[in-house]
């Protein structure tokens, strides 16, 4: 088994740059949903609040992905190259 975990890690990067664009979006919700949309105002709450839990899950899903990522390099790193170990299903 060859496992380089530099460029895992590096692969990893793009995962954790895709993170750092649902934190953006996730500060950017509040601005989108607008202000006085009269009849509208109940309707973007609503899509406002299933954004967010979206992007929120998202993130989750990447900072568990990650977490794993690493154990498995740790893994395979403490058995020298015998094991990357056991990728986890999420947790949530």
């Amino acid at each position: 088994m060859h496992l380089d975990p530099g460029a895992v890690r590096n692969g990893w990067n793009h995962a954790q740059n895709a993170d750092d664009e649902i934190r953006d979006a996730l500060g950017r919700i509040a601005d989108a949903a607008g202000s006085g949309m009269a009849d509208l105002a109940a309707c973007l709450s609503d899509a406002t609040s299933d954004m967010r839990g979206v992007l929120e899950v998202a993130s989750a899903v990447v900072a568990e992905h990650g977490t794993n990522v690493e154990a498995c390099i740790a893994d395979f790193q403490a058995t020298d190259g015998q094991s990357a170990g056991e990728f986890h299903g999420l947790a949530r």
